[in-house]
C-alpha cells in the first residue's frame, strides 16, 4: 500500500511537471505569479481549493505554505511542487519495497 502511494506521488509529480510543459509551450507568462495565472484561467477552482484548504485541512497551511508558493513565478511553483512530490513519492516507493527475506537451510 506504502508503495502504490509513492507511485501515485510520482504520477501526480509528472503530471504537474507535464502541465508546466504545456504552459511554457503554448506561450503563458511562465513569469508571472503562479496565483495570478491561475486567477485568470479559473478563478472559481482557485477560490475552491482555498475554501477546501482552510475548512478540512488547516488554515495554517494555506497561510504559510500555499500563499508563499502562489507568489512565485509560475515555474518556479511548478518546479518545487515537481520535486517535493518526486521525493515523497521515492521514499514511499523505497520504504514499501523492503521485504522480508526467508532463508532456508537444507
Amino acid at each position: 500500500m506504502v508503495r502504490f502511494v509513492g507511485r501515485s506521488f510520482i504520477i501526480v509529480g509528472l503530471g504537474f511537471a507535464f502541465l508546466g510543459m504545456v504552459l511554457w509551450v503554448s506561450g503563458a507568462v511562465v513569469t508571472a505569479p503562479a496565483g495570478q495565472l491561475w486567477y485568470e484561467m479559473d478563478s472559481s477552482s482557485l477560490n475552491i481549493t482555498q475554501a477546501f484548504i482552510q475548512r478540512y485541512i488547516s488554515e495554517g497551511l494555506w497561510d504559510s505554505i500555499i500563499v508563499p508558493l502562489l507568489n512565485r513565478p509560475v515555474w518556479e511553483a511548478l518546479a518545487i511542487v515537481v520535486l517535493f512530490h518526486a521525493v515523497v513519492g521515492g521514499i514511499l516507493s523505497s520504504l514499501g519495497n523492503k521485504r522480508r527475506r526467508r532463508y532456508f537451510k537444507i
